[in-house]
Formats: C-alpha cells, sequence, structure tokens
C-alpha cells in the first residue's frame, strides 16, 4: 500500500512547543496558539492540578516522558509528540510539550503505521525535550528539529512504506499468545475478553458516544526499546481491526512509562484530565478504566457477543494463529455488525 503522504514545500511547518524550563520563569510558547496545542494546553492544566501533595509532586517530577498520538475535538488535526515533566524555576510544575501537528482532512495511514514509522521521531524528541530540561538550554535545538520533521509531514512515503511492512511481518510471525502472556505479566485479563471488548464496546460508544464518559484500555507493553512499540502498534492494529466498520471513533493514544511498568493507554474518544494525570503517576481510579472482565458490561448483552467469542475462542487455540489472521477476522466480526 502506497501513502501520498508528502506535504508542498511551501506549505508552513505545523508544529508547537510550550510549557516550563528549570532555569525559566516564563512560559515557552512557540506556535503555542495553535488550535490543537490550546486544547492540549487545557486538559494539560486541568490534570496538573491533581498533584495535591508533596509525594504527587515528587512522583511527577520522577516520570519519565510520555509518546502520544491525539486527535484534536474536532478531528481536524492529529498531534504525533512528547510530554516530559518539567517545572519552571520558582518551582511552579508544569509539563514541557513539543508535537508535529497533522491535519487530517487528507489521506492517512493507519495509526498503528503511523506510529511505527515515527519511532524515531519520538526517541529524537524525547532527547531534545530532556537536553532542554537538563541542561537549561533554549528551544532553538527542538524547534528546528521539528522543523525538519514537519518539511515532510509525520513521515516519509518510504518511512510509512517500510513501517507497514515491518508490521506486516511482525503481526503474521506473532501468535496471540504472546499478548496474552503480556496480560498475564501484569494482571488476570483475559485476551478473549479484552478483544471482544474492543468488538462490542466500541459499538455501545458508537450509539451512545455523547453519554458516556471517558474512558481507556490500559494494554502492557514489554520493556525495552523497540519492543514496546511493536507491541503498542499490534494493540492498535487489533483495534482498528476491531473497529474497522465504524469511522466515527477517534483514537488517543499515550505509551506510558512507569518505573513499575509501561503501557499503552489506547483512549476511543476524548481525552480527559484524569487520563492524562497518568503520564504524572497519578493512579487512574477504576472508573475511568474499561473493565473488561465485567460480566455484566452491558456491551456483553449484545445479540451476537456469544457467538463472537465461540469463533474467537476456537480461532485463539489454534497453534498456528496468527495476530494477522486475528486482525482479519476482528475485522469480519466488525463489519458484520454495522
Amino acid at each position: 500500500m502506497a501513502f501520498n503522504f508528502k506535504r508542498a514545500q511551501d506549505v508552513p511547518a505545523q508544529f508547537c512547543i510550550f510549557g516550563k524550563l528549570p532555569r525559566r520563569g516564563d512560559f515557552v510558547r512557540i506556535n503555542a496558539t495553535h488550535p490543537a496545542a490550546t486544547q492540549l494546553d487545557t486538559v494539560l492544566a486541568e490534570s496538573i492540578r491533581q498533584l495535591d501533595s508533596d509525594a504527587r509532586i515528587d512522583e511527577y517530577r520522577a516520570m519519565p516522558p510520555t509518546s502520544f498520538v491525539i486527535r484534536s475535538r474536532d478531528g481536524a488535526w492529529l498531534s504525533l509528540g512528547v510530554i516530559h515533566p518539567s517545572h519552571d524555576e520558582s518551582g511552579r510544575n508544569y509539563p514541557l510539550v513539543a508535537a508535529s501537528l497533522l491535519q487530517s482532512d487528507g489521506p492517512q495511514p493507519p495509526i498503528a503505521v503511523l506510529m511505527l514509522s515515527n519511532e524515531l521521531f519520538f526517541n529524537g524528541l524525547q532527547e531534545q525535550l530532556g537536553n532542554a530540561i537538563d541542561n537549561a538550554v533554549e528551544m532553538l535545538a527542538c524547534r528546528q528539529y521539528l522543523e525538519e520533521q514537519s518539511i515532510f509531514g509525520a513521515s516519509s512515503v518510504a518511512d510509512l512504506e517500510l513501517a507497514e511492512q515491518l508490521l506486516s511481518r511482525h503481526l503474521s510471525l506473532t501468535h496471540p499468545d504472546y499478548l496474552a502472556g503480556l496480560l498475564r505479566q501484569h494482571g488476570d485479563t483475559d485476551l478473549e475478553a479484552l478483544l471482544l471488548s474492543f468488538v462490542f464496546h466500541s459499538q455501545l460508544l458508537r450509539k451512545f458516544k455523547d453519554s458516556l464518559s471517558a474512558q481507556t484500555y490500559l494494554l502492557p507493553l514489554p520493556a525495552g526499546d523497540g519492543e514496546d512499540m511493536l507491541a503498542a502498534v499490534t494493540w492498535l492494529s487489533l483495534f482498528s481491526a476491531a473497529t474497522a466498520g465504524m469511522r466515527d471513533i477517534p483514537v488517543q493514544c499515550l505509551i506510558i512509562r512507569q518505573p513499575q511498568a509501561s503501557y499503552l493507554a489506547l483512549v476511543p474518544g476524548a481525552l480527559s484530565e484524569h487520563l492524562l494525570a497518568q503520564c504524572w503517576g497519578v493512579p487512574l481510579d477504576a472508573r475511568f478504566i474499561i473493565d473488561v472482565d465485567d460480566e455484566q458490561a452491558p456491551w456483553r448483552n449484545h445479540q451476537s457477543y456469544a457467538e463472537a467469542a465461540y469463533i474467537l475462542s476456537r480461532r485463539l487455540t489454534d497453534p498456528h494463529f496468527s495476530v494477522a489472521q486475528l486482525c482479519d477476522v476482528m475485522a469480519s466480526l466488525s463489519r458484520s455488525l454495522v
């Protein structure tokens, strides 16, 4: 699949940088009036209010940076960037944020491909923000980095095609047992129940999206650079397949690395301050987490749930069944419900 994702050379670079630096008293703002930036700024400011004790503040300042892909509420912009906990010279806490901003009105690759193709971009941006915070440098280098990245959009066509090939190969060589093992390492979530929730909870969102509060999936990632991104895009591929028949569910992604574990916070819907506060180490209240093991969950009452559960349970026991084939099954289930 070829993606025509290049921008015309005369289109101004779209990016933003804003937040706090330890050796400055003012607020860093570069292109921070962009609608996507102001929207993220508002949610960040609300989430910072949850740092209500010295212990919370210490944990906030010790947290590693978070990579994100966030869609604006109006769907017009996609932000790819990094949030790094920081503060100003007076000790007032606010993260340092930098992101590329992409218009969503044109053709876009699948979000899993987009994230994988930007793995080096995320790593480079984390390094830029870390240097700015640790060495009290100005944001010129970070700005130049984002300008260079923005010339061709989020990735070059070649990068996207390579990422698609790598992802396709990874999915075809990976058995679902790998994902089940990740879930067992971080709790007792059942893979089949999780996959069914991808399909049927999304149907519930499609029907009642304006009446449901923002919730997230917390999907475990392995330790180690590279491995965590591959696992993240595997989860995203499955969720995209499970929502193949629907185009009106925005997806927000946060790769959160906490000292005890790393995970993908996959938010089908709007990003709230409670969900974003995970980036500061604030425990997430259970009401904001999609409980896939809840036997009384309303999406389990769908008339096709039992049939889908039977199909999945049979396929998941096949020793030769790949995640790529699982994506096909999930997409078929999704389209049959629309």
